[in-house]
């Protein structure tokens, strides 16, 4: 060993182990803001897969080459260690160039390929930090429990320190960071400390940390996002820019050809909207700013959008905007004369964008006297007691509007389901209005869903309404305006909106005394969809003539508002698709089942492989012939099951915290940290199971961890939500709180099975570590895609009995380790 003794090995390896770990994890979410800016932000699924991936193909190459790497264990833990660093490097200048285009994967099979070279590249770091924690624990088998605690608190820790980075460095800044931890892990471990030679390849992957080009780590943004496509403009320039955990948020201006943004804007209207500054997130665009130093005076274009409609209802009214944006939607509250305007936006930076950088040119609009901001989600601030609202406004002005169909499909939007509906209409006026502005498709999804959902949300307020007397539709030429009262509308209240129509040349899609000569007679479209659904809908509940399109409302169990796919129409929309039906495909949800076939595709193989020779294995103290399937199954159970259940739950907290950047760097940590500490006490809880009384228990400590957690797990199943609903309007500190001690209540339960399993295979069968380790992996691998498709199918309660199910397996399988 040289300079670097046995005993000082063993008092270091858990913290190296904690710190590869702490540095793979953040890599991950590295990732994650990664393929935010390049690409789109549904690769949530596809990001962990990648990374347990990599911990799984570790597994194998392990289980083959453990006799050679054993022997020069703390040369090959530290060799791997810099091999990480010098991968973190590479893994991310390369996946920035490939030229994957993810909507491309509808019409071009090229694409496929490309994917498959980004998981490729993108698992390299991963495989190397799963060499160092594997081998660590083949190598040290007895102390497997404190190793594995080592590794889930090093890789909370490692999700915590990437969200305290990004407040101060870009992203690709922190790849360097992790990097150099890669290092102290190798240094720690000291395989690299006998010789000069080794010095100086230690000193060499330091320099390259320190003098990798920026450039080729900086995030390559896909031409195709909307960000990129605007500055190809002549004139466009990037005027502002901030970053944070949350996001890279962007301002353009122009020089030539100013921004003028007005959705919905009547053909009638007399005035122009004024020049803008476009606002983007990640490269999607997220409004815009008014140019408004004379105030509303310069902003009489607002009153010919079909949003004024709610303000000819209304009176000074009290108004809650849905997202503030750049602040237009705040604008024309105030040229409405409203009596209070209380503006929710989740992202802090935009409001500071606003404020900072463009202050005069908005007119000073979050400084106003009636202008309240409030920093959150917006269902989190309906959740929260105080007066009642007579207007709700979410607009395309704002950031909470849902995109078009076939964007966003993937990502769960709590505010748009039949509850987040009921809960604002809930925090209405008796005579208040909720209006929500979305983008006309043809044929129209988006308005008709959220028709089936404010219908199914009055109904769960009072079964005995007829919800087609709250309900008023208009449309524009691109655009479609919903507005519900939780009371019926009157007849004064629709001669307004007929009159307000009127004058600004809209459509009326649905009034409650409407009839079908009214309809489609301004921005005629081929034939009235809209009323069709709607009279639909007020029939039977769902929108019978559009069943090309999933149009069931989302709910808080499935809360994907903008997953309009059915598998029964896929093969008319993809014969289409080469003559502009390709948006209706949804290539979010089919990148979802190719990662799926991909990931399963190389799982098999890699767990079949490294079983072959192991395929007749016996247990040394009893000597009976048992087939390593049972061993297998153990683990790849446990692997499905941690994250069916990690996931479903975290759903949950995340629409308790309302935030869910915020509640990511809180969920996953403390999913982390107190699953280590079952970990760290495992072989304590063993050894008191093994004094029990009755002896077809004494033998099982992972089938009791398992019974309790499966106890815990349905105790919450029915006990969360009724804790949420009373929590709601708790200080976020308060919530924060809590959140971590109720995971805390699961998560250490979770933390178990796995290093009982491994303790018990380090007595009876050790070289099969690598293959539960690998096994483990890849099965993981199977479940963060398979949950997610899971849950768009049959909800999140669904994936947790699944959960249960998986772990019923593992017990079963207990006895065969």
């Amino acid at each position: 060993m040289n300079r670097c003794t046995m005993p000082a090995i063993d008092r270091r390896l858990p913290v190296a182990v904690a710190l590869i770990s702490s540095a793979s994890f953040g890599y991950e979410l590295l990732l994650f803001r990664f393929f935010s800016i390049m690409y789109w932000g549904h690769f949530a699924h596809l990001i962990i897969s990648m990374a347990l991936l990599g911990f799984g193909v570790s597994g194998t190459v392990l289980t083959l080459a453990q006799q050679r790497l054993l022997p020069s264990f703390p040369r090959a833990f530290s060799l791997h260690a810099l091999l990480f660093a010098l991968a973190l490097l590479a893994a991310t200048s390369l996946a920035n160039r490939l030229g994957f285009n993810p909507p491309e994967v509808i019409w071009h099979s090229g694409q496929l390929g490309r994917l498959t070279t980004v998981i490729a590249v993108a698992i390299g770091p991963f495989f190397c930090a799963g060499l160092c924690i594997g081998l660590a624990l083949r190598w040290k088998s007895a102390a497997t429990a404190r190793l594995y605690r080592a590794d889930l608190i090093g890789a909370a820790s490692g999700a915590l320190l990437i969200m305290a980075l990004l407040f101060v460095l870009r992203p690709h800044d922190g790849v360097r960071i992790l990097a150099l931890i890669g290092v102290v892990a190798a240094v720690l471990v000291g395989g690299f400390r006998s010789s000069g030679l080794d010095r100086i390849v230690l000193t060499v992957v330091v320099l390259l940390i320190g003098l990798w080009p920026a450039r080729w780590l900086a995030p390559v943004m896909s031409p195709y996002k909307s960000m990129a496509q605007t500055l190809l403009v002549p004139g466009v320039r990037l005027a502002a820019e901030t970053h944070s955990p949350f996001g890279q948020f962007s301002a353009l201006t122009s020089d030539k050809v100013p921004f003028r943004y007005a959705p919905g804007l009547s053909l009638l209207a007399p005035a122009a909207p004024p020049s803008q500054v476009a606002l983007f997130h990640d490269g999607h665009a997220a409004g815009v700013i008014l140019h408004a130093p004379a105030g509303a005076v310069s902003l009489e274009f607002l009153r010919w959008t079909p949003m004024a409609l709610p303000y000819a209802l209304l009176k000074q009214p009290r108004v809650l905007i849905a997202g503030a944006g750049g602040g237009g939607d705040v604008w024309q509250a105030l040229q409405e004369k409203a009596a209070r305007v209380d503006a929710v936006e989740p992202h802090r930076e935009f409001i500071e964008l606003v404020g900072r950088s463009f202050g005069a040119f908005s007119g000073g609009i979050f400084a106003r006297e009636k202008v309240h901001v409030f920093y959150g989600d917006v269902r989190g601030h309906l959740a929260a007691s105080g007066p009642p609202y007579d207007l709700i406004q979410i607009s395309p002005l704002g950031t909470v509007a849902p995109p078009a169909a076939g964007g966003h499909a993937l990502e769960a939007r709590y505010l748009y389901t039949v509850e987040g509906v009921r809960l604002a209409l809930s925090r209405l006026s008796p005579d208040g209005l909720l209006a929500v502005t979305l983008p006309l498709e043809l044929p129209p999804r988006s308005a008709v869903k959220m028709t089936a959902t404010m219908a199914a949300a009055l109904k769960q307020l009072d079964a005995n309404v007829d919800p087609s007397r709250h309900v008023m539709i208009i449309r524009s030429w691109n655009t479609v305006t919903l507005v519900v009262s939780p009371a019926p509308l009157s007849a004064q209240r629709l001669a307004v909106v007929r009159s307000f129509c009127r004058c600004r040349a809209f459509d009326i899609d649905w009034l409650p005394d409407i009839g079908p000569e009214e309809v489609n007679r301004i921005n005629v479209l081929d034939r009235p969809y809209l009323y069709h659904a709607v009279l639909d809908i007020w029939r039977d509940g769902s929108a019978s003539r559009l069943p090309v399109f999933n149009l069931v409302p989302a709910t808080d169990d499935r809360p994907w508002f903008s997953h309009f796919f059915r598998w029964s129409s896929f093969g008319q929309l993809w014969e289409q698709r080469a003559f502009g039906t390709a948006s209706m495909v949804e290539w979010e949800y089919l990148l979802l089942w190719i990662s799926l076939a991909v990931a399963l595709a190389i799982s098999l193989l890699a767990i079949i492989w490294p079983l072959r020779p192991l395929r007749h294995a016996r247990i040394g103290h009893t000597g009976g012939s048992v087939t390593p399937l049972f061993r297998a199954l153990y683990f790849a159970a446990l692997g499905l099951a941690f994250f069916f259940l990690e996931i479903a739950f975290m759903q949950q907290f995340i629409r308790f915290l309302s935030h869910p950047v915020l509640a990511m760097a809180i969920v996953v940590p403390s999913f982390l940290v107190f699953a280590g500490c079952g970990s760290g006490l495992a072989q304590p809880f063993a050894d008191r199971v093994a004094a029990c009384r009755w002896t077809w228990i004494r033998d099982r400590p992972s089938m009791v961890a398992i019974v309790i957690l499966v106890a815990v797990a349905l105790a919450y199943r029915w006990l969360l939500p009724l804790f949420f609903h009373i929590g709601a309007s708790w200080p976020d500190m308060l919530r924060l709180l809590a959140t971590m001690l109720l995971i805390g209540g699961l998560a250490f339960w979770m933390g178990m099975p796995f290093p009982l399993g491994l303790t018990r295979l380090g007595r009876h069968h050790p070289d099969f570590i690598p293959v539960a380790w690998g096994v483990n992996g890849f099965f993981s691998v199977i479940s963060a895609i398979a949950a997610t498709i899971l849950a768009l199918y049959a909800g999140f309660q669904v994936v947790v009995v699944a959960a249960l199910a998986f772990y019923f397996l593992a017990t079963v399988c207990e006895q065969h380790l």
